[in-house]
C-alpha cells in the first residue's frame, strides 16, 4: 500500500500482544515466543519431510511429523484462524508453499488510514456502480455483456472478481457455461467459514502497546483497530474461522456476541466490562460474499493458478482466490491480482 502513498504501521515493532499458554499463563507474545513448543508454529522451522503421495490435510501433516495435542491447539488458535478454516481442511502441500513464501516481507502492516482508503484513491475517476446487482455474464471471442438489476453493460473484456463463494454457488450465470478447466477450479477450491465480531468499549481494558490478544477459548484471536489512530473510541475485534465461527453462527447474532465477550472479559480479567454496542460481520451468510477467505484442500494444489488463468480472449480473473501463496487470502492479494488481470489484458491487446 505504500507505493499508494499510504502510512501503514508495523505490528511486531510498535506494539505487543498477549497469549494464553497451554499452561495457563497469559505472557506477552515476546515471552511466548521463547517457548520452543510455541515458538515454532510461528516460526514455522520444520524437518524437511516431504507431504504424503497426493497430499494430506496440514493437521495431518503435522501430527505424523510429531507436533504435540498442545502444538496442533496452538497452530487451531492462531494460524488456522487466521487462514479462515481448521486445519484438517486445508492442504498440507499448499499450506508449506505458503509459509515458506518469503515475497510478502517479513511482518505485519496495517493501513493507518484504514482499508477504505486505498479503495477511494483507486476509485477517483472512475465509473463506479454501487449496489447493482450482477445477474449474467454473456461472453464470446468477440465481448461481453454484463445484465444486472440496473440494466445491461457492454465491453470488449471483462475482469472476474467475484467471491469464490458467490462463483460455486452459481448465483451469477455465465453464458456460455464457463469452460470445464474453470469449473473445475471453481468446484475444486472451498470457501472457508470466517467472520468478525467488533465492540465498542467506553473504556481500554488493556494497556495502550498491547494490542492484540491470543486466547484459547473462542474466539481465539482478539485486536484492537484503536491503535495508531487518534480517536477516543475504543474498538476491540475477534476474528473467528473454521469451527469456532459455526460454533458461534449457530448462536444467532446477539447471543454470539454475548458468548464471544465473555471470553473476552475472561482474557483480560474484567468480569464487569460492558461494551456500548457490538456488531458481527457475517461473512458466511453474506449473500456478496458466502465465505470468509479461500482455501485450498487436499489435492487442489494448482486449482489458484487455473481459476486465475484468462479464458479465452475475452474473461481474465482476480480477486483474492486468485493470488498465490502468502497473498491468497488476504487484500493485497486481491490488490495484486487486479494489477496482474490487468497486465494480462494489456499485453493481450
Amino acid at each position: 500500500m505504500r507505493e499508494l502513498g499510504l502510512r501503514t504501521l508495523h505490528w511486531p515493532k510498535q506494539t505487543d500482544s498477549l497469549v494464553r499458554m497451554a499452561d495457563g499463563r497469559l505472557v506477552t507474545m515476546t515471552e511466548a515466543r521463547r517457548d520452543p513448543l510455541f515458538d515454532i508454529t510461528r516460526s514455522w522451522a520444520l524437518p524437511d519431510e516431504p507431504v504424503l503421495p497426493g497430499d494430506e490435510t496440514f493437521a495431518a501433516y503435522l501430527t505424523r511429523i510429531g507436533f504435540t495435542p498442545e502444538q496442533l491447539h496452538y497452530v487451531r488458535r492462531s494460524f488456522a484462524n487466521a487462514t479462515g478454516e481448521d486445519a484438517d481442511q486445508f492442504s498440507a502441500d499448499a499450506t508449506l508453499l505458503e509459509i515458506t513464501d518469503t515475497s510478502n516481507g517479513e511482518g505485519d502492516y496495517r493501513i493507518a488510514e484504514g482499508q477504505i482508503t486505498p479503495i477511494e484513491h483507486l476509485a477517483q475517476g472512475l465509473d463506479i456502480r454501487l449496489n447493482t446487482r450482477i445477474q449474467r455474464v454473456h461472453w464470446s471471442e468477440t465481448g461481453v455483456t454484463v445484465s444486472t438489476d440496473q440494466g445491461e453493460f457492454t465491453a470488449d473484456r471483462a475482469i472476474i472478481t467475484l467471491p469464490l463463494g458467490v462463483l460455486k454457488a452459481g448465483t451469477v450465470t455465465f453464458e456460455p457455461a464457463l469452460p470445464p478447466e474453470k469449473q473445475a477450479a471453481i468446484d475444486g477450491l472451498r470457501m472457508g467459514t470466517s467472520m468478525k465480531l467488533v465492540y465498542v468499549l467506553a473504556e481500554s481494558p488493556l494497556p495502550r502497546e498491547i494490542a492484540a490478544l491470543y486466547s484459547d477459548r473462542n474466539p481465539p484471536m482478539w485486536w484492537t483497530p484503536s491503535f495508531g489512530r487518534e480517536s477516543d473510541q475504543i474498538v476491540w475485534t475477534a476474528l473467528v474461522s473454521g469451527s469456532w465461527a459455526r460454533e458461534l453462527l449457530a448462536l444467532g447474532e446477539e447471543a454470539a456476541l454475548q458468548r464471544a465477550f465473555e471470553t473476552f472479559r475472561i482474557e483480560v480479567g474484567r468480569p464487569d466490562l460492558q461494551y456500548v454496542k457490538a456488531m458481527w460481520v457475517n461473512w458466511p451468510e453474506d449473500p456478496f460474499s458466502l465465505g470468509g477467505y479461500s482455501i485450498v484442500p487436499p489435492g487442489a494444489v494448482g486449482l489458484r493458478e487455473q481459476l486465475a488463468a484468462p479464458t479465452g480472449n475475452t474473461l481474465y480473473w482476480a480477486g483474492e482466490a486468485t493470488a498465490l501463496r502468502a497473498s491468497a487470502s488476504t487484500v493485497h492479494g486481491a490488490y495484486s491480482s487486479g494489477k496482474r488481470a490487468a497486465g494480462e489484458i494489456i499485453s493481450a491487446l
